[in-house]
C-alpha cells in the first residue's frame, strides 16, 4: 500500500467526522468544505509522518481548529463592516447609458433638456 492509498483510506474513514467539526467551527457548509479541503491538503503534506502515529485524526481536528482561528483573525483585520454609506453613492448621473444619451443629443446635466 503506498502513501496515497493510506491517505485515501484515512479520508474515507474520517471525512464525515472532520466535516462535522469544520461545520461546527464555521456554521456554514461551504466554508466548512473550504476549511476541510485546506486542512486535508496540509495533512497530505505531512502524511508520511502522520500515518505512523496512533491517532492522525486528532492532528487533523486540531489543524481544523487552528486554521479556522487563523482565517478568523485574518478576516477581522481585512473586513470592517460599517453602517456608513460609501463616500460616493451611486447616482443616475453616473450611468453610462445616461451619459451616452446626453452626449448624442447635446444635452448637458442640469440644463433641463
Amino acid at each position: 500500500m503506498d502513501r496515497n492509498d493510506s491517505f485515501r483510506e484515512f479520508v474515507a474513514g474520517h471525512q464525515q467526522a472532520l466535516m462535522r467539526t469544520a461545520y461546527l467551527l464555521t456554521g456554514d457548509a461551504h466554508q466548512a468544505e473550504d476549511l476541510l479541503q485546506h486542512v486535508l491538503l496540509k495533512v497530505l503534506g505531512r502524511w508520511a509522518r502522520l500515518s505512523r502515529v496512533e491517532h492522525p485524526e486528532a492532528y487533523a481536528r486540531k489543524a481544523l481548529v487552528n486554521q479556522h482561528i487563523s482565517w478568523r483573525r485574518r478576516r477581522v483585520r481585512t473586513e470592517l463592516p460599517t453602517a456608513d454609506p460609501p463616500e460616493r453613492p451611486y447616482s443616475s448621473e453616473d450611468s453610462t447609458v445616461v451619459r451616452l444619451v446626453r452626449r448624442s443629443c447635446g444635452c448637458r446635466p442640469g440644463s433641463g433638456r
